[in-house]
């Protein structure tokens, strides 16, 4: 029977292969067939000349000898998979690793970035290959198979591209850096589904069909009693729902039956500490209340004693009371059970003691809670995995509360001893009654809300003001396009060109930014600047000159208003009048122009037009407050505006075409994930986005730390992946950290003595 067992997982685990092998050399195969198409697109978005330079040589190799690198990939897979699977495979080196160990720095470096790539694509098929880990363990016989020794393991993986890639004979390192790149882009998404692929096939096939509760496997790490952990299936006759009814208690006892494992609790008694004469075993309801006059500051009525500084340390907070509780004769006076409930609560406390992002004043206050919560644990073992226990969802909340203060959060802040009184509500009246956590939890996410909308008010005047800043450009461009296109059409006298560029350019600005091209200062001022234009140019007919004598008045009027408007100085406003007064009168008073002006003649020069620049910032009356304000034009961003209109108006159009990314919204949560190797990411909420969409601002938790990207520059970075949109808000549940923190620490080998 166990033969034919046997020779059906064989045949399961090469059924798996083959699957495996097939969507693998598949995956490689697209990769590669895009290959050119993605390095002609690199090359063209990026500026290095460097980077542009490498991936220009990548692409011929890559062309010449792309079915070569495919079926190197599948050779070298499958001998990685014989090295896992195979009863003499040694130390598990690959051919890779054994060669490279005589070889220089630069192959060196690339081994460790195809090892980095394998940790990486680990974590991301974090929940795929824990379960998978367990379900080969099963198959090949060895239920602690490590992680790395599972054959479909991204190391294998990597070691068979690695090889893959040096069939490039002709290509260094830097391209097989590269391809390595290529890898990331193309293929790590699709070994996640492969991963998910072969789960199915395995659960299929009864192996494992139900992973339970376990800590997710690192490279080293054992699967213990992987086949010990399979679920049940649950028992015929019974229908879904009483079926979970019956598996959730049995997960909550698997937990915790993980933990008192890791943390080694045995039979018998408990604490350590040999117990003295008449002393008393507690358990039960007796323990509760001893724990409960612990709790109110009453350690003297106990049956067995505690250190007399117990109490002032648990009021305190800043001390793991439950560290000093286990080594006392009180401690050695539990039942081993509850002694183990003791420790794991005690690990658990010193995780968040730990933990970077939770602010020392307010771990201080949440370590008041050491006694409550270690009632809870003994009283409900369900308090570790089910995420909707009050007492757990209520120091979940404390970690919401934790994100939004500042690191330096003492005593002295408003918050503290709004925090200090539900905390100290909860010492002075916790029993039995659970819900004693739903209302404070509640009061805490009072407190979030006020928080977050306190946030918002303040954050609102910098949004306002990158609005401003935005409408403020849009009107720079648009009054100097105007402006522009005017005197590049006209040959102006030079008082009149400069009034226009100098001072009507920014009345245009402060028009338009109040009211936009549709509003009646703009269409005034507008219609003013072209009346000015006309008033100056020769006037070769006795009806031309009456004409301009009639106007003149009302334009004078005109331009007066908008000099006022912006403030201009007296002394500014005369010496231009004066100027364009002697230009009317010399236009009026000649008699002799019925004729037109002759035309140059062959040969003769006219004076050029004075190249103007409108690139630099103007200062005008702020339309939106008081004082001044310095105003830029739109930034452009994948290149300077052209100085020429149709060039400014081409740019213009670039940036306003660039379709804003439809799945960014204000409230949302985007990652920052730059390229650089030691860069970190951030994660960071969509502040405010501009209303014609061509500013993005996005901030952390407290409103500080902002970061300004203009439409295309965000689209290019979610393109690129260098800012990626999240689900929801990126904090993992504070519960849930220290839980895995503890884990991980349980799970990790002690130090060597």
């Amino acid at each position: 029977m166990e033969t034919s067992q046997q020779g059906s997982f064989e045949a399961l685990l090469g059924e798996s292969r083959d699957l495996v092998c097939e969507k693998l050399r598949a995956a490689v195969a697209a990769m590669l067939e895009k290959s050119d198409e993605t390095l002609a697109g690199w090359i063209s978005k990026t500026q290095n000349r460097e980077l542009q330079k490498l991936y220009q040589e990548a692409r011929r190799p890559l062309g010449e000898k792309r079915k070569a690198v495919e079926t190197e990939f599948h050779k070298h897979y499958l001998r990685e998979f014989r090295q896992h699977t195979s009863n003499d495979a040694g130390e598990g080196f690959s051919e890779l690793e054994t060669s490279l160990t005589l070889v220089g720095e630069e192959d060196l470096e690339e081994t460790l970035r195809f090892k980095e790539m394998a940790t990486k694509l680990r974590r991301y098929c974090d929940e795929e290959l824990g379960a998978l880990d367990q379900r080969i363990g099963v198959l090949v016989g060895d239920a602690n198979l490590a992680a790395e020794d599972n054959p479909f393991g991204p190391e294998s993986i990597l070691n068979a591209y690695q090889m893959a890639c040096h069939a490039l004979d002709d290509a260094g390192p830097k391209v097989r850096g590269v391809m390595l790149k290529l890898f990331d882009d193309h293929v790590a998404d699709k070994v996640r589904a492969i991963y998910k692929e072969v789960n199915e096939l395995l659960v299929r096939n009864s192996i494992l069909p139900k992973i339970r509760y376990g800590v997710s496997k690192k490279p080293g790490d054992k699967a213990e009693g992987a086949k010990k952990d399979a679920a049940k299936e649950p028992e015929k006759g019974k229908d879904g729902a009483e079926a979970k009814k019956d598996a959730a208690p049995a997960a909550e006892q698997d937990l915790f039956a993980l933990l008192q494992k890791l943390v080694g609790g045995g039979a018998g008694a408990g604490g350590g500490v040999a117990l003295p004469p008449g002393a008393v075993i507690l358990q039960g309801p007796e323990l509760l209340g001893a724990l409960s006059q612990l709790q109110r500051g009453d350690p003297q009525a106990l049956p067995n004693g505690v250190p007399a500084t117990l109490t002032e340390q648990a009021q305190a907070g800043t001390t793991n009371v439950l560290r000093e509780l286990k080594t006392s004769t009180f401690g050695a006076g539990l039942v081993q059970m509850d002694a183990t409930t003791l420790d794991i609560l005690s690990m658990l406390f010193d995780q968040l003691f730990d933990d970077p992002k939770v602010p020392a004043g307010l771990k201080g206050l949440i370590g008041r809670l050491q006694i409550p919560m270690l009632k809870v644990a003994i009283a409900d073992k369900s308090f570790f995995a089910k995420k909707t226990h009050p007492a757990r969802r209520l120091l979940d909340t404390f970690g919401e509360v934790a994100v939004r203060l500042p690191a330096e959060f003492t005593v002295d802040a408003p918050t503290f001893m709004h925090l200090e009184a539900i905390i100290q509500h909860i010492v002075d009246n916790f029993q039995e009654d659970h819900g004693i956590f739903d209302s404070a939890r509640e009061q805490l996410q009072g407190i979030v809300a006020e928080h977050d909308q306190q946030v918002e008010v303040e954050t609102r005047v910098v949004a306002q003001k990158v609005e401003q800043t935005e409408n403020l450009a849009v009107a720079k461009t648009a009054a100097e396009d105007e402006v522009k296109v005017r005197v590049q059409a006209h040959k102006l006298p030079g008082a009149v060109l400069e009034f226009l560029v100098e001072h009507w350019l920014r009345y245009l600005l402060v028009a338009h930014a109040k009211s936009g091209r549709g509003g009646a200062d703009w269409k005034e001022a507008i219609e003013a600047m072209d009346q000015l234009i006309w008033s100056v140019e020769p006037k070769n007919t006795p009806e031309e000159r009456r004409k301009l004598a009639a106007s003149v008045p009302a334009l004078v009027k005109r331009i007066i208003a908008g000099l006022q408007a912006l403030g201009t100085a007296d002394e500014v406003r005369e010496k231009f009048f004066g100027e364009l007064m002697k230009i009317h009168a010399e236009s009026i008073g000649h008699k002799d122009k019925d004729k037109k002006a002759p035309a140059p003649a062959v040969g003769e020069k006219t004076a050029p037009q004075p190249t103007l620049d409108f690139t630099a910032p103007v200062t005008v009356k702020n339309p939106y407050g008081e004082g001044e304000v310095k105003v830029s034009g739109l930034d452009f961003t994948a290149a300077p505006a052209p100085n020429d209109i149709k060039g400014r108006k081409a740019a213009m159009v670039s940036l306003l075409s660039v379709e804003p990314p439809a799945n960014i919204a204000m409230g949302d949560w985007v990652e920052f994930r730059p390229k650089e190797a030691d860069a970190q990411r951030r994660a960071a909420k969509v502040l405010f986005i501009t209303p014609k969409k061509t500013k993005y601002l996005f901030s952390d938790r407290q409103g500080k730390d902002v970061i300004e990207l203009t439409r295309p520059e965000i689209v290019r970075r979610l393109r690129t992946g260098e800012v990626v949109r999240l689900d929801g808000a990126p904090e993992e549940a504070l519960f849930d950290r220290i839980m895995n923190g503890m884990l991980g620490k349980l799970k990790s080998p002690a130090p060597a003595a």
